[in-house]
């Protein structure tokens, strides 16, 4: 087990978060985002995609609905975090088929990160991990590392898994030497996680109900990620 951290033990005052989808902040880094809020850092939030495939079948919540419904819990999950005037940024890439590279609408996306990352200058970013079982979470950690690159910049990272103890496979996980385990005490900031979590209704409640092929967040899930531990990985190269 790895040592167990403070969260305001981080020296960090400018911090970007990267959520792919609008609850991945809350289930991926809520606790950090509270404890940082609360402790006056600076933070930025960028969603990558839409949020619109999680239930593709809905006849009442047709897509763009749906995308601007996961907007707005997003919103109300950063208020429950306590980062309310946080800034963030909605790309709006489509969820589930992020353009690929060398296509015109992934140089797009990649100069407006660009130019995010170049103006907020963080010296933390909050990511996904970079091979965290879901293409979106894989696509985004790739598109803010191009970024960055692109920026000049080289600031501490930060990689958050949602799905890797849950659907990965061996090769998913760290390799040897790739990557440290980061362990956080988010103990007084998990009924605000909690809380976040709950606001992304369209996830973890039976707001939509006419789809039975859609999405939903399981109890497992949520309760895997929800505890008083907050885990890491920190790259060693």
């Amino acid at each position: 087990m790895s040592d167990v951290r403070d969260p305001l033990s981080l020296p960090h005052r400018r911090i970007l978060v990267v959520a792919p989808h609008q609850d991945d902040e809350s289930l991926g880094c809520g606790g950090l985002i509270a404890a940082l809020a609360a402790d006056g850092r600076a933070l930025s939030i960028l969603f990558v995609t839409d949020g619109g495939a999680s239930h593709r079948n809905s006849p009442t919540w047709p897509r763009a609905r749906l995308a601007t419904q996961r907007e707005q819990e997003a919103e109300e999950a950063l208020v429950r975090l306590g980062a309310a005037s946080a800034p963030r940024i909605f790309l709006r890439l489509p969820d589930a088929a992020m353009p690929p590279a060398g296509t015109p609408a992934h140089a797009a996306a990649l100069a407006r990160v660009t130019e995010l990352v170049r103006a907020f200058e963080p010296d933390l970013v909050i990511l996904p991990w970079r091979r965290d079982p879901h293409s979106d979470h894989r696509d985004a950690w790739l598109l803010t590392t191009q970024a960055l690159s692109a920026a000049g910049l080289d600031p501490e990272r930060l990689e958050y898994a949602v799905w890797l103890d849950e659907l990965g496979h061996p090769d998913d996980h760290p390799l040897p030497g790739e990557a440290e385990r980061v362990v956080f005490d988010i103990d007084a900031q998990v009924a605000r996680k909690r809380a976040a979590v709950a606001a992304h209704l369209s996830q973890a409640s039976d707001l939509i109900v006419d789809d039975p092929e859609g999405f939903r967040l399981s109890a497992g899930t949520i309760a895997r990620l929800t505890g008083p531990l907050e885990a890491y990985w920190r790259p060693l190269q």
